[in-house]
């Protein structure tokens, strides 16, 4: 499925919801779309109803129902597709569908991220390290990134870029330095924060607003709850990063900052490996771009890191 979904988005087929101009509507095809088309049906002269049910009285969302549960009407319009070739396609779709195995978690899984299209990084067995996984689901059309990095070589960047920092640290004439660059940094946030929470205000603002359309009968209550829902996501996302930022405000307000981050490099730096429990009290996230840059973003202020 995902194969002739990789073709249809490199040959630049609008999908199903694009056509309806459906909000959010994106130009990439997916394997789940094209095997709920070529299960349909609807193409080779059948009438199926009662396909789906509401979920709750008070919900627009609905749920499949299981074949057997489902109303059939054989022949009620013309095909498209002959029925032969529909059960063909039915039979390979069974023939071919098995129970996914749990993917092996690997060091950096959910931590390494395409810098180019955003997308989690994949390990491959077969080329010993991290991949893009946008590239390799959907091809070169959806991300250029072909670049594969090692394990190895990202930890190592990472021990060595940590160990200058301690380095630093060590250093008396650092301290004022440090002071600095965390009031820098402490603006920084300050300002990030002020952004995130107009931003957050204006998605309120816009929740009530679909109400007054819905009132007015310009939308419909599917829209409504659609465009909702995905307003309040978006004000998840930025509440999850204002609580983050106001972290990061505290850590440069600590005056023992210095020597709170210098004794946790300390201990970290002396151990053998790195492990995951290590690693994601340290670093929140790694991007590598199309050019096999790599860049870090610790989960505690850095002060050696660019802003």
């Amino acid at each position: 499925m995902d194969t002739i979904a990789k073709k249809l988005t490199e040959e630049a087929i609008p999908t199903p919801a694009k056509i309806a101009n459906k909000v959010n509507a994106s130009n990439q095809w997916h394997g789940s779309t094209i095997k709920k088309i070529l299960s349909n049906p609807h193409y080779c002269g059948d009438l199926v109803q009662s396909r789906t049910e509401t979920i709750m009285v008070t919900s627009s969302k609905r749920r499949e129902l299981e074949t057997e549960n489902q109303i059939i009407i054989k022949d009620t319009h013309e095909a498209i597709i002959p029925k032969d070739t529909f059960n063909t396609v039915q039979d390979l779709i069974q023939s071919r569908t098995r129970t996914a195995t749990a993917p092996k978690r690997h060091l950096f899984t959910n931590i390494l991220y395409c810098d180019e299209c955003q997308k989690g990084m994949w390990y491959k067995a077969n080329q010993k390290g991290y991949r893009c996984g946008g590239n390799i689901r959907y091809g070169q059309t959806f991300c250029p990134n072909r670049v594969v990095i090692r394990e190895k070589e990202l930890i190592q960047v990472i021990v060595e870029d940590l160990r200058a920092l301690f380095n630093q640290l060590k250093e008396e004439s650092f301290k004022s330095t440090l002071l600095k660059k965390l009031n820098k940094r402490k603006q920084q946030i300050l300002r990030e924060l002020d952004v995130t929470q107009t931003e957050i205000d204006k998605l309120k603002t816009k929740k009530l607003n679909y109400v007054d359309l819905y009132m007015e009968n310009d939308i419909t209550k599917e829209e409504l709850v659609e465009y909702r829902e995905l307003t309040d996501n978006n004000i998840k996302s930025l509440q999850y990063k204002n609580t983050h930022l106001k972290e990061k405000l505290q850590e440069c307000e600590d005056e023992n900052y210095a020597i709170h981050i210098s004794n946790k490099l300390k201990d970290i730096l002396s151990l053998k490996d790195l492990t995951p429990q290590i690693l994601h009290s340290l670093v929140e996230k790694v991007t590598i771009n199309k050019d096999g840059d790599v860049h870090i973003l610790y989960s505690f202020v850095n002060p050696l890191q660019a802003t």
